[in-house]
């Protein structure tokens, strides 16, 4: 078991980081262009980062259970992917 989770702090470590990444260039694409796509994008990976964050947050300090954790990412991540999209398809700037 322990294996198992070390390998799903890697995870969620390199979710967070490579989603603050993203986060940044789209902000900074955003304050270039002020294209409201670009910060809708941005947001939505805010939420799937935070997601991610979150859930290494209340399973490791507060001692959720893996279910209710994965609950909650996986919420934060519907918002976040949901914004994704709707910055994709439907802004039109």
């Amino acid at each position: 078991m322990s294996f198992q989770l070390d390998l799903l702090r890697i995870f969620q470590v390199a979710i967070l980081i490579l989603g603050v990444v993203v986060v940044y260039y789209a902000t900074k694409g955003y304050r270039k262009t002020h294209s409201k796509s670009l910060a809708f994008l941005a947001l939505g990976f805010v939420f799937v980062s935070i997601g991610a964050a979150l859930a290494g947050l209340l399973f490791e300090f507060l001692n959720y259970d893996l279910i209710s954790v994965e609950i909650i990412e996986a919420a934060s991540e519907v918002v976040g992917f949901f914004l994704i999209v709707y910055s994709i398809i439907w802004i039109k700037d």
